[in-house]
Formats: C-alpha cells, structure tokens, sequence
C-alpha cells in the first residue's frame, strides 16, 4: 500500500493549519507551502477539496488565511483519504487475482488487508497526529 501524495501532502497542511490554530492564527497557501515546501498550485488543489467538504474554512483579505472547521479529535484519517485520495479503497486486489468488487466475498486477502487499513485510519485523528508530530 502506499499513500499518494496528495493525501500526504493534504495531511502536513493540515498539521500545520490545526498548530496554527492553537495559537489562534489562520494561515495563508504560501505560508504552508514555504513551511512544508509543497507548491502553491498543489496546496491550492487540496485546500479547495478540503474547503469543499468543510474540513477547512478560509477568510479572504489582508488578515484571512485558512482554519480547520472541525476540531482536529473529529477528522479521521479515513475521511482525508476518500476526500483526497481517488481510490475508493485503501488496498486493492492484486492485479494477478480476479477478485472484484462485487465477486470479492470479503475472503482473499486483498480484501482483508483493505477492511484492517481501513479502520486503523477510520480510528486515527488528526490529534493523534499532532501529539506524535515525528511521524508526519
């Protein structure tokens, strides 16, 4: 399994704008995209699907920027990934299988892998995250 780079890059933002939070600070694309050097066009990509699904909240003008909507305790990992992430599952069945999505009966491994995957990030905040801020 491997996390594309927009979910990774959708979770550093993310990191970054709940710690500005804290001190009361909103956060402009470019502040971000200097701090987690990730360009601004990309960032912009993200921030939109994340406004879109009220994750974030922006303000425009000399003293707007950006500010999670949620606290960081209710947004789950699993719910970055399907806003992020194109896939529709975390694992999917190896190309040498036939399993499919509606022959799959939940027992090749694949399938597995995928339902454990998912609820280790439905379990897992952003808090979480930002308590353990080595791993981001």
């Amino acid at each position: 399994m491997k996390i594309s780079t927009r979910v990774r890059y959708g979770i550093k933002a993310l990191s970054y704008i709940a710690e500005a939070g804290k001190e009361g600070r909103l956060v402009r694309i470019k502040e971000i995209s200097d701090s987690q050097n990730i360009s601004v066009q990309y960032l912009e990509q993200i921030l939109f699907k994340l406004k879109n699904e009220k994750i974030i909240e922006g303000k425009r003008g000399p003293n707007g920027g950006y500010k999670l909507s949620k606290e960081p305790e209710e947004i789950t990992l699993h719910n970055l990934y399907t806003i992020l992430d194109e896939e529709s599952k975390v694992i999917d069945c190896n190309e040498n299988t036939t399993c499919t999505d509606e022959g799959c009966d939940g027992s090749c491994i694949w399938s597995k892998l995928d339902n454990a995957m998912t609820k280790i990030l439905e379990e897992t905040t952003l808090e979480e995250l930002l308590k353990n801020k080595d791993i981001i």
